[in-house]
């Protein structure tokens, strides 16, 4: 079950991955209206998964959602929504669009059919904090909420260093791997596991560092001491999208800013 939705996780970045990597400069929607920021999450339910990135367009706010249909298979939608300031809600008119999509082993999309470009949907958190979806065109998900998981999942860059944060297919569990390639001859190594918190929409991770030294052919050296000690961190988004490590009782990697790596998006980044 836990691939299912690392294999769901890794078709939705596909898709949206384009619409990150070009997010304009300028002013963004979400700076004009403040309200969608609510709505910025993944959020899950079942076979199903919304991602919803804030402000990364001028005219309005793109959303996706994948259900996985078979083994290789899935169906996914796509909407332009606006902010409906009055019911706090995100509302599309005519504009959504269903497609049938197969993909192979490495996660390439090999083939997508539209079954429509005109739907008409809303958008809206309840008094739990999920995310509800009216559609006009069909009742797929009328009596469906999603749950929030925040927008954690991805890859990472910083420097010599590469964070991969895996969402771990239940309840608000998250994995997390940091490998930073301290020289030639040593890696240190980061693996944490830990939980969502939607009230300060962070992650609170606990596990260890273990340093690798490797010898001059590049083979790892299984004479060295392979140091291991317990490590915590917390990560959280800034103001500019960046993934910062806000706390840690590793004063080497507190304070570290990460990018998002579009480039990196794949079927191998999640599968565990």
């Amino acid at each position: 079950m836990k691939k299912f939705f690392a294999i769901l996780v890794a078709l939705c970045l596909a898709l949206t991955a384009v619409a990150i990597a070009e997010e304009p400069a300028g002013k963004t929607y979400a700076d004009e209206h403040p309200g969608v920021l609510a709505f910025d999450s993944y959020w899950v339910s079942g076979d199903a998964q919304v991602r919803i990135d804030a402000g990364h367009t001028e005219d309005g706010y793109e959303i996706v959602v994948t259900e996985m249909t078979g083994e290789r298979t899935f169906n996914s939608w796509e909407y332009l929504l606006t902010y409906d300031e009055e019911t706090k809600s995100l509302v599309a008119d005519k504009n959504g669009m269903k497609s049938v999509n197969t993909f192979d082993e490495t996660g390439t999309i090999t083939s997508s059919e539209y079954e429509y470009e005109d739907g008409s949907a809303r958008f809206f958190i309840n008094d739990q904090d999920q995310l509800c979806w009216e559609d006009e065109k069909e009742s797929t998900f009328s009596a469906t909420v999603f749950n929030r998981i925040g927008r954690f999942p991805g890859v990472y860059l910083c420097d010599r260093a590469q964070l991969k944060i895996n969402w771990a297919g239940e309840d608000l569990i998250y994995d997390a791997w940091l490998e930073w390639g301290e020289s030639a001859f040593s890696s240190w190594y980061w693996s944490w596991s830990g939980n969502y918190d939607p009230a300060a929409n962070t992650l609170v991770m606990n596990g260890t560092k273990q340093v690798y030294t490797y010898l001059e052919n590049g083979e790892l050296d299984l004479d060295a001491d392979q140091h291991v000690e317990e490590c915590t961190a917390t990560f959280a988004f800034d103001g500019e999208g960046n993934l910062v490590c806000t706390e840690s009782s590793d004063e080497t990697i507190k304070g570290m800013q990460f990018e998002y790596d579009p480039e990196s998006y794949g079927m191998w980044a999640w599968e565990f």
